[in-house]
């Protein structure tokens, strides 16, 4: 995905979640976490400390995620590390995913 001869850029994954099920959740986000950090990402924002001042976007819990490729977001998505988590993720939250490539510009 690299744009223009710009160097190799980030790309960042960005997720809008609710938490339907506590204890699950609470073992999801310590293997969620593990699998990030073995994949090379790095999270950016991690919680429900927000505050919306513009639009009608009301997330409960927000994360981002950073990777230091333009398709690290979207492996990292598709890795047995993210797949292997799918029951336990289904069961803990309701989420919206986006994959985001960074701007180097």
């Amino acid at each position: 995905m690299q744009q223009r001869g710009l160097a190799e850029m980030s790309s960042y994954l960005v997720i809008d979640t609710e938490v339907i099920d506590e204890d699950a959740f609470s073992e999801f986000a310590v293997k969620i976490y593990d699998a990030v950090i073995a994949r090379g990402g790095t999270f950016l924002v991690r919680g429900s400390d927000l505050d919306v001042i513009e639009g009608d976007w009301t997330p409960q819990r927000l994360v981002i995620m950073s990777f230091d490729s333009d398709d690290g977001a979207a492996e990292f998505v598709r890795s047995t590390q993210y797949t292997a988590l799918d029951q336990l993720r289904l069961r803990a939250v309701r989420s919206s995913v986006v994959v985001a490539a960074g701007f180097k510009g």
